[in-house]
């Protein structure tokens, strides 16, 4: 379950952030809007649409690995 919620940690990670002054991913990626670093802003969307697909593959193999009811055939 905590797979499916992760673009959502992802946005919860730019507010919090940006909030308590952080140097994480979120930070660097409102710095970089800031500044219109367009090549950072390409580099952390394509991270993070990467860290969301493998979390997605990772809980639908393991709902289909774990559900009885599911058979791959």
């Amino acid at each position: 379950m905590i797979m499916l919620q992760f673009p959502w940690l992802l946005t919860g990670v730019v507010i919090v952030e940006v909030m308590f002054r952080y140097q994480g991913f979120g930070y660097t990626l409102v710095e970089a809007a800031g500044n219109n670093d367009i090549d950072l802003l390409l580099g952390c969307s394509l991270v993070s649409v990467f860290i969301v697909l493998i979390t997605q593959l990772i809980s639908d193999v393991g709902y289909a690995y774990l559900n009885p009811r599911i058979r791959v055939q």
